[in-house]
């Protein structure tokens, strides 16, 4: 039986380019959905650095959600804890396993193929290790691609959902994943699309539960697992893919390395890759 998913603790580094920005009003509409705390971290000079971190008061008042940006109990208010980290050293990837190590985070929110010169924490050698620290989850912003937030008004735009399953690891923990996300932030009748890759006989049979934000479909497919993913996500032009594993021996082997990379490499939406 799943447990009960919640992520009430958020991290996302950013390196202040328009690619982050992306990143960061997802997750910032996330930390205010669930009522969780935000850390962003950024690397450089600290002077620098602290003043062009992204403006969440400016951001929230942008969008609606709070009349005055100078007034910080209006802010307290929304129940969604922020803070900003300015590290020293040259090593991304150090900065922020070592932050990571030191305070507890449920979920990663990173933006992939930044092809900055500067702070870029998902290059191939960053990202595996930085998803896998501490088995947090995370959710991947394709860098050219605008997500379901807009960072114009912090509306959502969110219609489907493709979630590839197996009997292993349990398929309820990317269901309730669908459920936390379409809920939370309002949504009803989202499409959601349970694909599953191989045998018929081998298909998941969860108990699904009634929900308001989630409509269920359930597909088989045989074929390379990667493409077949790909090929589902273009069909139905998903707006988020939910992946889970149970690590090195779990369903899409490695999930966190080379196949999510593969996946993430071709698909046109963000990515919540949860460990069951």
């Amino acid at each position: 039986m799943a447990t009960t998913l919640t992520f009430k603790h958020l991290f996302h580094p950013t390196d202040l380019s328009g690619s982050s920005h992306t990143a960061f009003v997802h997750a910032l509409k996330l930390a205010l959905t669930w009522r969780a705390s935000l850390t962003m971290l950024h690397m450089g000079h600290r002077e620098e650095a602290w003043s062009e971190m992204p403006q969440v008061r400016h951001t929230l008042k942008r969008w609606g959600v709070i009349e005055d940006e100078m007034d910080v109990a209006e802010f307290e208010r929304l129940g969604c804890g922020i803070r900003k980290v300015v590290a020293k050293g040259t090593d991304p990837l150090e900065a922020c396993m070592d932050h990571l190590r030191e305070h507890h985070a449920d979920l990663l929110v990173l933006t992939t193929h930044q092809q900055s010169s500067g702070f870029d924490p998902l290059r191939r050698k960053v990202a595996a290790p930085l998803a896998r620290s501490l088995g947090q989850a995370a959710l991947f912003l394709p860098h050219h691609l605008p997500g379901f937030v807009d960072p114009r008004t912090g509306q959502v735009t969110l219609d489907r959902i493709l979630i590839p399953v197996a009997r292993h690891p349990d398929p309820m923990v990317s269901i309730r994943a669908a459920i936390m996300v379409t809920e939370g932030l309002g949504l009803r009748d989202v499409e959601c699309t349970l694909l599953h890759v191989g045998s018929k006989p081998e298909f998941p049979d969860p108990a699904l539960p009634r929900s308001n934000g989630c409509r269920w479909e359930q597909v088989d497919r045989q074929g390379d697992i990667v493409d077949t993913i790909v090929a589902v996500h273009d069909e139905i032009s998903a707006g988020l893919i939910i992946m889970a594993s149970e690590g090195h021996d779990g369903f899409l082997d490695v999930l966190l390395g080379s196949t999510t990379e593969r996946v993430l490499e071709k698909i046109k939406c963000p990515m919540l890759a949860i460990r069951a």
